[in-house]
């Protein structure tokens, strides 16, 4: 079956280093050296760069070659098959190169050693052999059988060498296209495939990304099962006011993404900021846009991630692979004061079994050049075995140890058309992710419940390349859920007895609790139209301009549906002595067996029964909204001077305002080597469907009582627990200013940049008293006073070439980030004082300040470090990857009291300084060759692999930590 493989690399230059003389005929004798080489690729650090290479500044630009032979540089690729060659050398060239796997099988080339321009190079990789370079209608270079040649013919070999070099001459003028450098800030699918990412999820790829932080929890140690996605903040924003963009469209939760596990609410489902949680397999490349941000992006005040699905490479190909971890694999640092309540766990915060398994099954073709398609399914399980009940009650068979469960899966079907030497092409993108997690709540029985999140989302694009203008149209649609389905629509926490003796008798308040909080469907269905026009550079004098436009359309359908009555028991109360009621009979003979039982409860003689009965009546909400959204930008460029100036003005019935974004990017390039930039821009983040759907949640409820009597008195019915006021939509101001250089000595380029960022508007919930129209006479109402206030400094530098030690070829990544982060919230669903909203006076660390003057206590280290390398040994089929993270000591803030501040009464928090965190991640990749092209893939990941002991919080009796040492393998298979 033919293979025909699209191999489209990154500018990946090369280079000479060894840490020592020798090394390398070394390592090809003693396999002791090879492996230590293996386990220290990427750790020597005196590589010596080719002088003649000069990295393309300014690697936000995408860089083009538009010439025949292309710029000559400097190769050292061995002797090899010529299926390896090639790959080497379109990488190293930074070159499309298109061919059938069939086609050079067998065919060994010796190599290409010196300077060479491309089709020079070409010439000499080809030579003996009866095939031809030529220029690809899809761009690049495409490697064929010479039309003059038939297979087989002896004396066509006999004069392939003499041939080939004059024929390949006189080949057409070939546009080179050079995708973008792989950068910390820019991945691309090697890195995506070889980085440390355990979980596999799209943001925990961002590890290396300066301008990223991770929650503090992300990694504990209590729960290690989870494998839902990370929570990130860019620049000190919240994570869902980012977006992540999955082929153009949104993968983010517009429902309720602020809402995390509460233990006792059958009212509202917890939500993560992602909608949709893809697993980063499927992804081929991910850009983090983070500050001076195109117009042509929207809805977010932290950053966006644009992450592009995967393509189909081969003519006909795929792979399958099993992954596994589990606790047995992993090393928990728990604090002695919680060990045992750790062990003896019955709640997800603390899980100490789980196991971890990963299934992935990819198939993809090319039935011809202009039309490809890929499938690709994964599944992510992880079992968690933990105690339903706190203590034992081994009389009981309800204190069993129960299984939770995560799932997610991600199927993806994309398919591309690019007629040959037409102006168009198309895409079309399906994307299914759903989650289902398992749970139950803690001491109850009938309590299983499980959380479905996820949904679908297609999306379809067109391209045309028209003379003056490139005009892109996309269509998409998606449906996410944020929902619970239950095993009980009913929840009442008896006292024990021996009727109602599941419980623990030897408790201090010895109860027996039993059901769920019911099912709740929770969806969002949206349709959305973009249409982007980007004309050609059109010159006005001295001045040259490119101008862009777009449109966006978007309409948005939000429910919430309670499928069936739940009925909530509360105040279990004793019975009469006597009287039909003391059998739990009612008047008309019935017997009450919901709410009542006659058994004598422990330390009493008589029976019990429930007192208040809270009914949540089965229902649905809708709420429809609908969003415009334009974007004009012109990019001007005078000699070493580019002025990008943008304006977006979106608007969405949510809040029915209009709201525009100025964005402005000043670029000076005054040597090839430096480029200076500066910029001023406003963005404007999402409005959520929550705080209008919880305004109508809580009038489902109504409430019933009932005293000395079985029969229950008139239902209440409730009156809202929100109010919904007029909103302004939260924006952040920046201010950003950066330079790169790229001098070729460095081997690539160095980015240094500040970013000053002020939250305004942001939105957050209150309690407002004296409100008739509210429950309780009392509302949570949304505000816009929340703010917060954000700088960073950040040195970032990428290496452009590959640095060559002896057999090992790495490439280099480093980030180094000084941030400060201050924020008067945490989140819109948490409550917020009356005192935060007033910015009260308060005393920290022994200083009298304003309340948003203390740093945020989440997303906000001080600084930190990273630095990753991957490392490849092409002759041994090898990739190791590290990637090492140093963050600073963190600033926990700790509530202690009150003190008295010019006669009034102040909260006092004192600083916790946690020790400083580091850890190495390492990947180790071998993919031997099977036969043909197909090879066997095993990857073997390593987390903390120095098992640091992180510590992430205190309080006063424990403290927390970060999983040690994690170990997870996957097998497959690739054909």
């Amino acid at each position: 079956m033919n293979d025909r493989r699209f191999f489209s690399p990154r500018l990946s230059l090369p280079a000479t280093a060894a840490c020592a003389p020798g090394s390398a005929q070394r390592l090809q004798h003693r396999p002791s050296a090879l492996l230590m080489a293996v386990f220290s690729a990427g750790l020597c650090s005196a590589p010596a760069v080719a002088a003649s290479i000069s990295p393309q500044p300014g690697a936000a630009e995408k860089p083009s070659v538009s010439r025949a032979a292309g710029p000559a540089r400097q190769y050292d690729i061995p002797a090899s098959s010529l299926a390896d060659a090639l790959y080497r050398f379109a990488a190293e060239a930074g070159v499309v190169v298109v061919f059938d796997a069939s086609l050079v099988q067998g065919h060994r080339t010796q190599g290409l050693k010196g300077r060479y321009d491309i089709m020079a190079a070409f010439s000499v990789l080809l030579a003996g052999t009866s095939l031809e370079a030529v220029s690809s209608p899809a761009g690049g270079l495409m490697v064929r059988q010479r039309a003059a040649s038939r297979p087989g013919d002896a004396a066509d070999e006999d004069n392939d060498r003499n041939a080939l070099v004059p024929q390949l001459q006189h080949l057409p003028r070939v546009a080179v296209q050079g995708n973008a450098l792989p950068t910390v800030q820019r991945l691309d699918r090697a890195m995506l495939r070889h980085l440390p990412a355990l979980n596999g999820d799209l943001t925990s790829q961002l590890k290396l990304n300066p301008n990223i932080q991770y929650s503090e929890g992300q990694l504990a140690s209590y729960t290690g099962g989870e494998i839902a996605p990370a929570e990130i903040s860019i620049h000190g924003s919240k994570p869902y006011q980012n977006e992540i963009l999955l082929d153009g469209v949104s993968a983010m939760n517009d429902l309720d993404p602020g809402l995390k596990i509460t233990p006792s609410s059958p009212e509202f489902v917890p939500g993560a900021s992602q909608a949709l949680a893809v697993d980063s397999s499927v992804l081929c490349e991910v850009e983090v846009r983070d500050a001076s941000v195109s117009a042509e992006y929207g809805r977010f005040t932290g950053g966006v991630v644009d992450a592009r699905l995967c393509s189909a490479r081969k003519s006909f190909g795929g792979s399958v692979a099993v992954g596994y971890t589990s606790s047995d694999w992993t090393h928990v640092f728990i604090d002695p004061a919680r060990r045992a309540e750790f062990e003896a766990s019955s709640n997800a915060d603390m899980q100490p079994k789980f196991r971890k398994w990963t299934y992935k099954t990819t198939v993809e073709g090319r039935p011809s050049e202009q039309w490809g398609i890929l499938a690709s399914v994964v599944r992510r399980q992880s079992d968690i075995p933990l105690r339903r009940f706190t203590t034992d009650n081994s009389t009981s068979t309800e204190s069993r140890e129960v299984t939770q469960q995560r799932r997610q899966d991600t199927l993806v079907l994309k398919t591309d058309f690019t007629p040959a030497g037409g102006i168009h092409k198309a895409d079309l993108s399906l994307v299914y992710a759903p989650s289902d997690n398992r749970y139950f709540i803690e001491d109850f029985r009938n309590s299983d419940y499980t959380l479905q999140s996820g949904g679908l989302s297609l999306s379809g694009r067109w391209e045309s390349r028209w003379e003056p203008v490139t005009v892109t149209h996309q269509l998409s649609y998606s449906a996410t859920s944020q929902s619970r389905r239950s095993d009980a629509d009913y929840y009442r926490n008896w006292r024990w007895s021996t009727d109602k003796n599941w419980g623990d008798p030897t408790e201090r308040v010895p109860t027996s609790g039993e059901g769920a909080w019911g099912d709740v469907d929770q969806g969002l269905k949206a349709m959305a139209y973009k249409v982007k026009a980007a004309f050609k550079p059109i010159a006005t004098g001295a001045l040259q301009h490119r101008v862009s436009t777009g449109l966006e359309l978007r309409h948005q359908e939000a429910e919430y549906e309670r499928l069936k009555a739940q009925h909530y028991y509360l105040v279990a109360s004793n019975l009469p002595t006597s009287g039909a009621i003391s059998r739990c009979t009612r008047a008309d003979g019935s017997v009450d067996t919901d709410a009542c039982s006659a058994t004598a409860s422990i330390n009493r003689q008589v029976g019990q029964y429930f007192t208040q009965q809270i009914t949540y009546n089965a229902g649905r909400f809708d709420l429809a909204a609908d969003a415009f959204s334009a974007f004009l930008e012109d990019e001007i460029r005078w000699k070493t001077l580019k002025l990008r100036a943008g304006l977006r003005a979106d608007k969405d019935t949510l809040t029915d305002q209009v709201n525009t974004a100025p964005r402005l990017a000043l670029t000076w390039q005054p040597m090839d080597t430096l480029l200076l930039d500066l910029g001023a821009s406003r963005y404007v983040g999402r409005s959520l469907f929550a705080y209008a759907l919880q305004e109508k949640i809580h009038t489902l409820q109504v409430t019933q009582t009932r005293s000395g009597t079985l029969t229950w008195g008139k239902a209440v019915q409730a009156l809202p627990l929100n109010r919904l006021d007029a909103m302004k939509t939260p924006h952040d101001d920046e201010l950003t200013a950066g330079l790169v250089f790229a001098p070729a000595w460095l081997g690539g380029p160095l980015s240094l940049r500040v970013t000053d960022r002020d939250g305004k508007d942001q939105v957050v919930k209150r309690v407002v008293t004296k409100q008739t129209a509210c429950n309780g006479n009392s509302c949570y109402i949304y505000t816009n006073d929340g703010r917060s206030r954000t700088r960073d400094w950040t040195l970032s530098w990428s290496s452009a070439t590959a640095f060559k030690t002896g057999p090992v070829v790495t490439r280099w990544w480093m980030a180094v980030n000084k941030s400060e982060v201050r924020s008067n919230y945490s989140t819109y669903a948490d409550n917020y004082s009356t005192d935060k909203v007033n910015d009260v006076i308060v005393q920290y660390d022994g200083q009298f300040i304003r309340y948003s003057d203390i740093p945020a206590d989440n997303y906000n280290r001080p600084w930190t470090f990273r630095l990753g390398a991957m490392s490849s040994l092409p002759a041994y089929h090898l990739t190791i990857s590290h990637l090492l993270r140093v963050r600073d000591r963190y600033q926990q803030m700790l509530s202690t009291g009150t003190t008295d501040y010019q006669g009034s009464t102040v909260d006092v928090y004192q600083r916790a300084q946690l020790p400083r965190s580091l850890a190495v991640d390492t990947v180790i990749h071998w993919e031997p060759r099977v036969r043909g092209d197909e090879r066997l893939q095993i990857k073997l990941t390593l987390e903390n692999l120095t098992n640091r002991k992180n510590k992430t919080t205190v309080s006063d009796t424990y403290a927390t930590y970060e999983r040690g040492r994690s170990v997870a393998l996957e097998v497959g298979y690739e054909f």
